[in-house]
């Protein structure tokens, strides 16, 4: 696997954790003080920037680094993530994907994973969703969450959760495996 490819994967579950894509100061600051609230550790301002590609830079970031960003993402350390989460492959993805912001208010989707593992979601919003039904997993029924993507085989990524009064941070779900079907429902 290329690590060039593997950064920008790490990256991109970063943004969909996070909620939002840093491009400004603030943002690229709000992220450096998110890492450091979940993680304990640090990340200077100015790696997070060059990491992003804020600002210019044609060196790589330190294995230290790496690790930090894979633990804020639930990974334990970036070999961890790049073996664990990554395979030597790449193509380009086609019906196995379904973007949220294809899906309209009121149409439902239904995921499996792990033979056991499944729920139903409803779009209420543009890239906002409910929980309808749930199976054998950590969220439940009448949540509420954040969500840019389902890729078939890969995990399920979501933010913002909210139950009840309660705000719940990022879910990762299908970690081993991805997620083994997405099917889209007849609308009611």
């Amino acid at each position: 696997m290329d690590k060039n490819h593997a950064l920008e994967v790490l990256v991109d579950i970063t943004n969909t954790n996070l909620g939002f894509s840093p491009a400004s100061p603030s943002e690229f600051n709000e992220l450096c003080l998110s890492i450091q609230e979940k993680t304990g550790r640090t990340i200077s301002l100015s790696s997070i920037k060059r990491i992003w590609g804020y600002v210019n830079y044609k060196g790589f970031p330190s294995l230290s680094i790496l690790n930090i960003l894979s633990q804020y993402n639930g990974f334990k350390d970036w070999d961890t993530f790049v073996n664990g989460n990554l395979d030597d492959e790449s193509g380009f993805l086609d019906e196995s994907v379904i973007h949220a912001t294809s899906l309209r208010r009121g149409e439902r989707v239904a995921l499996t994973w792990n033979s056991c593992k499944s729920c139903e979601i409803e779009c209420i919003d543009p890239l906002r969703f409910r929980v309808i039904k749930s199976q054998n997993i950590k969220l439940q029924p009448g949540d509420t969450f954040t969500m840019h993507t389902l890729i078939l085989g890969l995990p399920l990524y979501i933010t913002d959760i909210v139950r009840g009064d309660i705000n719940l941070p990022a879910y990762i779900g299908a970690k081993k495996g991805g997620l083994s079907s997405i099917k889209r429902l007849p609308m009611m």
